[in-house]
C-alpha cells in the first residue's frame, strides 16, 4: 500500500531535515513545502504526509501557513479571510443594560465543531483563547450562555461536564474482588482452588483498594470511563505485589493518574486533528489550533516521561529489597513460613495423626494373631510399633 494512503506516516531523518530546509525557504508555506518534498502537485496539509510534517514542526515549536498563493507586489485588495467572529466584555459596555451573547459566527462554529469528545471549557479556549484565561471566566454569564446554548442544540453531552453524584465503592470481599480481577489480568482465579500466595496476594490487594488516597482520586473522575482506567491500572500494577509501601502505593496511584491523563490528551490531540483539517485556510483559527497542538504535544510527552521515571523508582527499590531479603534468608525459611501458616499446619497434624493410627491399627491386628502365628513372625506389639 502507498505510504501516502496509510493512516499514520512516519518521517524518515533526511524527510525531517528536508522538511526544515524547505520551511526556511518558502516562509513556513505548509502547502508548497509538502508538494515540493514529494513532487507531488496533489499532496494536502490533509494526507498522511501532511500530518506527519505538520506534527513534525509542531513538535519543533515552528508556526507555519497553508495558504498556497505565491505574494504578489501589486495585488488588489483581497477579501477578509472567514474568521470567528468573537463578543467581548468592550461589546457589551456600550449600553449598560447590554447582556452577553454568543454572535452568529460563535454559534455557526460550535454546531460545526462541537462532538462529546470536548468539554464546553475546551471549546470555550478555542473561540475565546485570551479571555478564556482570565480568573473566574468559567463562571461568568458568557460561558453560562454558551454551555445553554450546547445542551440546547446536542443531545449528547460530554460526561466530564456533568457531575456525577455515585461515589466508588471498594469490593469487601474476596470473591467481588476474584471476579473484578479475573477480567482485567486475564486470569482463572477460584476462591476454592486458590494458591496460598495468591490468596495472601489478593487479600492485601483489599487493603490498597480501600487505601483512602485511592478513593480520593477515584472519585475525582466523573465518566465511568476514566474511573475504570484509573481502577484497572491500579489493579494491574500493584495485585501481584503484597509488600508494597505507603510511599510505593502512592507513586502508583500517580502512575495510574498519569495513564487516565494519556487517554484524555489523545482524544483531545485527535480531535483538534479533526478541526484543523476543517478549517484548513482560516488563518486566525488554523493559529490558534496550531498552539493547541503544540501544547498537547508536549503534555503528552511530559506525561510518558513521568511515567517512565516513576516506574523505573518503583522497579529498581523494590527488586533491590527482594533481593536484600533473600540474602537474609536461608532456603529453609520457606519451609518455616509453611509450618507457621496456620492452615498449612493443621494439615500437616493431620497427616501425621493419620500416619499415627495407621501404624497402631496394624499393631493390634497383629497382637490378635495365635500365639503360634506370633511366635513364628517373632514379634509382638511393642516390636511392631
Amino acid at each position: 500500500m502507498n505510504n501516502q494512503m496509510a493512516s499514520h506516516y512516519r518521517l524518515s531523518k533526511e524527510e525531517k531535515k528536508k522538511s526544515l530546509d524547505l520551511f526556511k525557504k518558502h516562509d513556513g508555506n505548509l502547502i508548497k513545502v509538502i508538494r515540493e518534498l514529494w513532487n507531488s502537485p496533489d499532496e494536502k496539509g490533509t494526507t498522511s504526509r501532511g500530518r506527519a510534517i505538520r506534527e513534525f514542526w509542531i513538535e519543533q515549536g515552528l508556526k507555519y501557513r497553508t495558504k498556497v498563493k505565491e505574494k504578489k507586489i501589486k495585488t488588489s485588495p483581497l477579501p477578509p479571510q472567514p474568521t470567528i467572529k468573537t463578543t467581548t466584555h468592550s461589546d457589551y459596555a456600550e449600553k449598560s443594560d447590554a447582556k452577553p451573547f454568543l454572535s452568529l459566527e460563535e454559534q455557526e462554529f460550535i454546531k460545526r465543531h462541537y462532538t462529546p469528545d470536548l468539554t464546553k471549557k475546551e471549546v470555550a479556549k478555542i473561540i475565546w483563547p485570551e479571555e478564556s484565561k482570565r480568573r473566574k471566566f468559567f463562571e461568568s454569564q458568557k460561558f453560562v450562555l454558551m454551555s445553554e446554548f450546547i445542551n440546547s442544540e446536542f443531545d449528547q453531552i460530554n460526561l466530564r461536564d456533568e457531575v456525577v453524584a455515585e461515589k466508588y465503592s471498594p469490593p469487601r470481599a474476596l470473591t467481588t474482588l476474584i471476579r473484578r480481577i479475573n477480567k482485567i489480568i486475564m486470569k482463572e482465579f477460584d476462591i476454592e482452588k486458590i494458591s496460598i500466595q495468591d490468596r495472601k496476594c489478593l487479600e492485601r490487594l483489599l487493603t490498597y483498594l480501600s487505601a483512602p488516597r485511592f478513593i480520593q482520586v477515584i472519585n475525582s473522575y466523573i465518566t465511568k470511563e476514566a474511573r475504570d482506567l484509573f481502577e484497572s491500572e491500579y489493579i494491574r500494577s500493584s495485585w501481584d505485589k503484597p509488600d508494597l509501601t505507603s510511599d510505593e502505593l502512592n507513586l502508583y496511584i500517580n502512575v495510574c493518574m498519569d495513564y487516565v491523563n494519556l487517554r484524555e490528551i489523545e482524544i483531545q490531540k485527535q480531535k483538534l486533528n479533526q478541526m484543523f483539517d476543517e478549517t484548513e485556510g482560516q488563518n486566525d483559527l488554523t493559529m490558534r489550533l496550531t498552539e493547541m497542538l503544540k501544547t498537547k504535544a508536549e503534555e503528552y510527552n511530559q506525561c510518558t516521561n513521568r511515567i517512565d521515571k516513576m516506574l523505573a523508582k518503583l522497579n529498581g527499590e523494590r527488586s533491590k529489597r527482594i533481593q536484600n531479603q533473600h540474602q537474609r534468608n536461608a532456603s529453609i525459611i520457606s519451609l518455616v513460613q509453611l509450618f507457621q501458616d496456620e492452615q498449612e499446619r493443621k494439615l500437616m497434624i493431620q497427616m501425621a495423626d493419620m500416619q499415627k493410627k495407621v501404624v497402631y491399627e496394624e499393631a493390634d491386628r497383629l497382637e490378635q494373631m495365635s500365639d503360634w502365628k506370633a511366635r513364628v513372625l517373632g514379634i509382638s506389639k511393642n516390636d511392631a510399633i
